[in-house]
């Protein structure tokens, strides 16, 4: 299993009423469909990010 990251979203509730009911009436579980949906949002931005250069260990033994 991948390392998930619990993430909260606040929205208005005419916003969160509607996704619920679009959840419910096609079978969704939010979860999911919350994350499918940023995920395809970062695909279709092509927003990748540049990768570490260093991971948090070495920064740490950098510093000491």
């Amino acid at each position: 299993m991948a390392d998930l990251v619990r993430v909260q979203v606040l929205m208005p509730r005419p916003e969160a009423d509607r996704f619920n009911t679009y959840c419910r009436e096609k079978g969704y579980k939010k979860s999911p469909l919350i994350a499918r949906l940023v995920r395809e949002y970062l695909d279709r931005e092509t927003f990748n990010p540049q990768p570490d250069l260093f991971t948090r260990d070495q920064q740490e033994s950098q510093e000491s």
